[in-house]
């Protein structure tokens, strides 16, 4: 049977950016098959009708999380990149076991799902479980098991341990109820040798899956690689044949010409997590340089622990007002393109067909109540789009659809036990602080 979901508003999200009041989305086989006006097309006698009211819109899509790292909410606060690495967060995921990162990555995905994200790109070890998590909770995600080589920290694994674990789970877990995708998470040009990078490049290129790195995430990263390898980061990756393949480069802030221009030439992504890079010190990205080289560009939380939340709404704005702000101009970034970020921009730089109600798409999508003050008041088009996308928030999702499956239903996530997710990482969390 189809189902029709009618809502006084939907947001395609499509090329032309299309704003339907009133709006239909039809389902079925957990894909999208019709999208127009209900007082039109009339649903058909064998057709499921739920009038929803509010706003219906694609899910949103976060390019770049660390969702387990719930576990380690807020630890480090003050420090810069490299010490709140090495000092707050390593030490303690180097304790963690698989059922910790299982129930890291539940909380994780009960707080995006309750936020409208439908589709997630997760970059964390122990990936068999997050994978086990992920597809519990009903979310869709991309994974990208992490590969890195930091003997200090990791004294028992080394960069070819990590990288045959990731190609265990992607040769057994790729595709697995056709929301779970595997690819491989090299975790940053510093943190593996040269060696370690082509050879997950190979072994990512050999099965057609995607690379996400953490790229030019600091000004300090910047010389520790030059000094090094004497180039850049970006060019050293290609001189290593890592942007050979589909590559996702998160944060991507302290580039130069050169550097664009090699992402552009290679049809890198980057995964902008404006609100990590911000608490963290580590610079703003040049928005809107990378948007007219023509890189695919989406928005990402980046992990619990240098956000502190799983807010995909709160990058959104972050996005559109330093971009603003830094170039001071009004028009730097227009609302629209907002929140085309948010959707169907994140669903390009992952390659894969989410973040828009189009015919054919996976149906992701999520609804969000008006009768908010938020939405008011909304007297034409243009000032719903800026109520959506500058007073949206995760509070007034309601329902959350994926693959046409409902698994947020009147504000609950109907496949994870909220509260034993919040118990169970809250006492392990404590165990982990204490050792």
């Amino acid at each position: 049977m189809t189902t029709r979901l009618v809502a006084d508003t939907v947001f395609l999200v499509d090329a032309d950016g299309t704003i339907l009041r009133p709006g239909a989305v039809e389902i079925e086989d957990g894909l999208i098959s019709w999208v127009g006006d209900p007082r039109v097309v009339p649903a058909g006698a064998a057709t499921d009708v739920q009038e929803l009211g509010g706003l219906l819109m694609p899910g949103l899509v976060n390019c770049h999380g660390h969702s387990p790292m719930t576990l380690v909410r807020s630890a480090g606060d003050g420090l810069p990149l490299d010490r709140w690495l090495t000092e707050a967060i390593w030490p303690r995921e180097a304790l963690h076991g698989d059922d910790d990162v299982f129930w890291g990555m539940t909380l994780g995905a009960l707080e995006l799902l309750c936020n409208g994200v439908t589709t997630t790109c997760e970059q964390y070890l122990f990936p068999a479980a997050v994978a086990e998590a992920a597809l519990a909770s009903g979310i869709r995600c991309l994974l990208t098991p992490g590969v890195f080589d930091v003997p200090d920290i990791d004294p028992a694994g080394s960069w070819p341990g990590h990288l045959a674990e990731a190609c265990r789970v992607f040769d057994e877990m790729d595709g697995r109820e056709g929301r779970l995708h595997i690819g491989f998470g090299p975790h940053a040009a510093y943190s593996l040798p040269p060696a370690g990078l082509s050879a997950v490049a190979e072994e990512a290129q050999r099965r057609g899956a995607m690379v996400q790195i953490h790229l030019a995430e600091t000004e300090a990263e910047g010389r520790v690689v030059y000094e090094r390898h004497g180039m850049s980061a970006p060019a050293l990756l290609a001189s290593l044949g890592v942007f050979d393949g589909p590559v996702l480069a998160a944060h991507a802030i302290w580039l130069d010409d050169a550097d664009m221009r090699l992402l552009a030439d290679y049809g890198v992504a980057v995964a902008h997590c404006p609100g990590s890079n911000g608490k963290l010190g580590s610079g703003v990205v040049k928005l809107p340089a990378l948007l007219a080289r023509g890189i695919n560009v989406g928005l990402g939380t980046d992990g619990p622990a240098s956000n502190d939340d799983l807010d995909l709404w709160d990058e959104m704005r972050l996005a559109a007002i330093l971009a603003r702000a830094t170039a001071a101009d009004p028009a730097a970034i227009s609302t629209g393109s907002a929140l085309r970020l948010a959707t169907r921009g994140g669903g390009e730089a992952l390659g894969l067909p989410v973040g828009a109600l189009e015919v054919g798409r996976p149906a992701d999508l999520i609804r969000l109540r008006t009768d908010d003050a938020r939405f008011v008041p909304a007297l034409n088009e243009a000032e719903l789009l800026g109520h959506l996308v500058w007073a949206g928030a995760g509070y007034l999702v309601t329902d959350v659809w994926v693959g046409g499956a409902a698994v947020v239903v009147d504000g609950c996530c109907v496949r994870i036990d909220a509260e034993q997710a919040r118990s169970e990482v809250g006492e392990r969390a404590h165990r982990l602080f204490a050792s």
